[in-house]
């Protein structure tokens, strides 16, 4: 239904420093944290249901979950997101609302999997699959396996795990293309097996995150975050001091950085890395997040469907989007 212009007006001077202030203003509107005020009175309804293929979605309330949530929103999360101190209710409901539809609800950052019918293990991530994914081996950016296989930071850093004693080197360029060459080399996700090809672009690089950070260019914004980063979070504090005693140089530690340091990274950081991923994309993409809108009904539909097509690239997944941040503000009101 139509919201008024006084409410609009109202929630243009809401403004969050950290989640105990979304939860306080939460609590302002039905004495519930914001966890249990979304289970309450929006998970599994309406635009929030089971809409199409798409199961209708609620937040995980276990006390993992609801340390996530603080983490997510801890104000140093925030200033790594949005490079500010405070985030308005709108833009909170909108990256919010993005989050818990690409992690089903579970707040946790997340790794794209690998492996299907034809493209079994690291194969899908090497393979252009026509209708469903470009080859990450060739994509804009990445060095392909036959530009890192022949680097030489690449093999003092990788040069004596498994496969390397047969690929270090080489001059087969099937190492260049878009089809693994699972004949000759195993396609297995095993470091015990493979770890010299695991730690090349296509595989090291693909999706992680809240919103799948994907590809070189995007990974070494994190890299330079990493490295000028003066915080306190014990796991970026600990790769920072190991990649110091690698190089200095971003594309230099985008080569030599393992799979291991973005596992722990993305996953670990108290969502400070997943988080500044979103700044990495949000940058990127016409700084969509500033670009929400508050100042009337059309004004917000119009940027949070601007913001849901330059994350997912479908209008489908924008106007859901639209239409489910819009159901949060009808029950604000």
């Amino acid at each position: 239904m139509p919201l008024t212009p006084a409410f609009f007006s109202t929630i243009s001077n809401v403004f969050f420093d950290d989640a105990s202030d979304v939860d306080n203003y939460f609590v302002t509107k039905g004495g519930k944290d914001f966890i249990t005020w979304f289970n309450t009175r929006a998970a599994n309804k309406d635009n929030w249901g089971k809409v199409g293929l798409r199961d209708g979605l609620a937040i995980a309330s276990d006390s993992m979950a609801h340390s996530r949530f603080n983490s997510l929103w801890s104000n140093e999360s925030i200033q790594a997101v949005f490079g500010a101190g405070k985030i308005s209710l709108l833009q909170f409901a909108a990256l919010q609302s993005i989050i818990i539809n690409e992690t089903g609800g579970k707040l946790l950052p997340l790794t794209e999997a690998v492996g299907s019918a034809g493209h079994p293990g690291i194969a899908y991530a090497f393979d252009k699959i026509p209708g469903i994914k470009k080859s990450y081996n060739t994509l804009p950016g990445n060095k392909t396996c036959l530009q890192s296989f022949n680097d030489a930071n690449y093999n003092k850093a990788f040069g004596k795990l498994p496969l390397a004693d047969k690929l270090k080197n080489t001059a087969s360029t099937v190492w260049a293309g878009e089809v693994y060459p699972q004949a000759s080399v195993p396609s297995s996700a095993n470091p015990t097996m493979t770890g010299y090809v695991l730690e090349a672009d296509f595989f090291k690089f693909r999706g992680r995150g809240f919103i799948q950070t994907t590809g070189r260019s995007n990974y070494a914004k994190l890299v330079s975050y990493v490295m000028s980063y003066t915080g306190k979070d014990p796991v970026i504090t600990n790769v920072k001091a190991s990649w110091s005693n690698l190089s200095h140089d971003t594309d230099t530690l985008a080569s030599m950085s393992t799979n291991a340091n973005w596992d722990d990274l993305f996953q670990k950081s108290s969502c400070l890395i997943a988080g500044r991923a979103i700044c990495v994309h949000n940058e990127s993409c016409g700084r969509y997040v500033q670009a929400i809108s508050a100042s009337d009904q059309s004004a917000a539909e119009k940027s949070l469907f601007n913001m849901g097509l330059r994350i997912s690239g479908g209008k489908d997944y924008a106007l859901l989007f639209q239409n489910r941040v819009m159901q949060l503000l009808n029950l604000l009101a």
